[in-house]
């Protein structure tokens, strides 16, 4: 189940068990004393999960609250879902309000940044409309391209952070695939997306959400897609005025 009590995000999967209406609105309730102490960060996502195991009949709950810099974790077991539940949010809450006397500047101040970035690109709800909208159908890339060029040094440190992680990609940086290639294209394949993207994903998600596939294709196809991205960028850097 997902639901937002803003600015929190709320995703929460059951196995074994269902969490009945009545938990659920005690759930929502017990979740604003939580909220209240990640109300002045630009982005907080709570996930969860609740598992009933039959053979001991306890119910296991583990929450993840991630924050700008820092993923607070809690666990509980009882044999009462909403014990366990009440326990979990009890002590989370606890440690929200621990990090919001004390908490990660650097990140705090990084998320707020991403959060202007977000409201200052034009991408309204509905994705068919709008200046980038506009662009991707008359097929414009230099100008859609320019408008996102505030996300170039985000994406580019993302794009470093997921080669990082797979060593195939990790062993042709500097040879056959280069860390700006993949941002381009990232670019390109939003260029083409854009107007099908999801309506209620933010814009810097739903970027994030192509770099893995566009690595992908780059590590599939290297030279007809290194090519492809290097034109792109080569062409947008002289059209420019």
């Amino acid at each position: 189940m997902q639901f937002a009590i803003d600015p929190l995000r709320v995703e929460i999967t059951t196995k074994g068990c269902e969490i009945p209406v009545d938990e659920l609105e005690r759930l929502q309730s017990s979740l604003v004393g939580l909220r209240n102490n990640v109300a002045d960060f630009p982005e907080a996502t709570l996930t969860g999960s609740v598992v009933y195991h039959a053979q001991s009949e306890r119910y296991h709950a583990e929450f993840k609250l991630k924050v700008p810099g820092r993923t607070l974790f809690i666990r509980e077991e009882d044999p009462y879902l909403d014990s366990a539940l009440q326990r979990s949010f009890a002590k989370l809450t606890r440690k929200a309000e621990s990090y919001r006397e004390q908490p990660d500047q650097e990140a705090v101040s990084a998320a707020e940044r991403q959060s202007t970035l977000d409201t200052a690109v034009v991408a309204p709800e509905d994705p068919a409309t709008g200046p980038l909208a506009e662009a991707a159908q008359r097929g414009d890339y230099r100008t859609f391209r320019t408008a996102l060029s505030g996300y170039e040094e985000w994406l580019r440190k993302r794009v470093g952070r997921l080669v990082q992680r797979h060593p195939e990609a990790q062993a042709q940086v500097g040879k056959e695939l280069r860390l700006g290639d993949v941002v381009e294209e990232v670019y390109l394949n939003a260029f083409e997306e854009f107007t099908g993207r999801p309506a209620n994903v933010p814009l810097s998600a739903w970027l994030e959400g192509l770099i893995e596939p566009s690595l992908r294709a780059l590590l599939q196809h290297t030279d007809e897609e290194s090519t492809a991205a290097s034109l792109a960028r080569t062409v947008r850097a002289t059209s420019l005025p």
